[in-house]
């Protein structure tokens, strides 16, 4: 009895030492240079993607597999051998640029970008813990929201690739809040190829702000631009665009987003631009200047000024000079006024 029970345990612990390694396997995708399908998925898709550099028979570092589990559901974990070359015919070191003297050799890539590779941040010596490593992996990842200031900043950050880009148009007195910041990174994250800027239309005025028909105000919500290219046939790619100006939350954004950010363009919907999406500062407002007054009302106001200079100077000044002389040798009256206006001045 007592081997039959040693036995069932010895099972029981392989089955579950063979579950976790199988578990564990299906979560790490392990990618094949050579499949034109797993090299679109890992480097053209967007998708978010934490990649060890290995042999696929290679035994998974500790940290690498535990910070696996921890971001299991949030992104996907792969393993490829970095010195097999890619369709352009360098290896993914070289391609790159990856240190290979950093080990485990490891790197993110996302939202159509280059792999960043992931780098202790205190040095490059000891391997990230688990935690760090996966923390460090979310931040990489992350989508970000890019503000612009200037038509270069537009083109850099914008226009400068094909992908599609979208274009906030905050209106200056209603800063984003914390509801439309979490539903505003969920859509960057379902669009992860597509790029989103902001810009403030309170002090700032786009080329293109005839799309929206109506002038931006204090009261006006967020709107936004869609930025596509479009390549007809037998001519090169051109920017079109197409505004947003309905009601800025999640649903009906996300609902225009899917229709056009993907999709092939339309060419009904969208306006085709011919000349350099520009930003320029708005013009100050130059508050009008006091109407001009004419000679009589100038006169009327200055007979008006000396009259009233003339009532103060009677009030604060009620000193008189007696004809008669009878102020050379004052009564007992005029003494008494006067200590009542000396008394009066000082409670003043």
């Amino acid at each position: 009895q007592v081997i039959a029970g040693s036995l069932v345990i010895i099972v029981a612990l392989f089955g579950w030492f063979f579950l976790q390694a199988a578990t564990s396997t299906r979560s790490v995708h392990f990618i094949q240079l050579s499949e034109p399908a797993d090299v679109h998925r890992v480097f053209q898709s967007g998708e978010p993607w934490l990649v060890l550099c290995s042999r696929p028979d290679a035994i998974l570092p500790e940290v690498f597999e535990k910070a696996t589990k921890r971001l299991e559901g949030k992104i996907h974990v792969g393993v490829v051998d970095c010195h097999d070359k890619l369709p352009s015919g360098k290896s993914v070191f070289k391609k790159f640029l990856l240190r290979d003297d950093i080990v485990p050799t490891i790197f993110t890539i996302a939202n159509g970008g280059k792999p960043k590779q992931v780098i202790p941040l205190h040095s490059s010596r000891p391997p990230p813990s688990c935690p760090a490593l996966a923390a460090q992996t979310l931040v990489q990842v992350q989508k970000s929201l890019h503000e612009v200031q200037s038509t270069k900043q537009l083109d850099d950050k914008c226009l400068k690739a094909s992908t599609a880009c979208v274009l906030i148009h905050r209106a200056g007195k209603q800063k984003f809040d914390e509801y439309q910041k979490q539903w505003l990174q969920a859509l960057m994250h379902e669009h992860r190829l597509v790029k989103f800027v902001w810009m403030d239309a309170s002090i700032l005025k786009l080329s293109v702000d005839s799309l929206f028909k109506k002038p931006i105000t204090d009261s006006s919500h967020h709107r936004l631009v869609l930025f596509k290219k479009a390549t007809n046939r037998g001519a090169s790619s051109q920017w079109t665009a197409k505004a947003y100006t309905s009601y800025f939350d999640q649903l009906p954004v996300q609902a225009f987003l899917n229709e056009y950010a993907t999709a092939p363009v339309p060419s009904q919907s969208f306006r085709t631009l011919t000349k350099q999406v520009t930003v320029t500062r708005r013009a100050k407002k130059v508050q009008s200047a006091p109407p001009s007054r004419t000679p009589q009302e100038v006169a009327e106001l200055e007979r008006l000024r000396r009259e009233r200079m003339e009532e103060e100077s009677k009030e604060h000044f009620p000193q008189g000079v007696d004809e008669d002389g009878s102020d050379a040798h004052p009564t007992a009256d005029d003494n008494d006024e006067e200590e009542e206006e000396v008394l009066d001045l000082d409670e003043l």
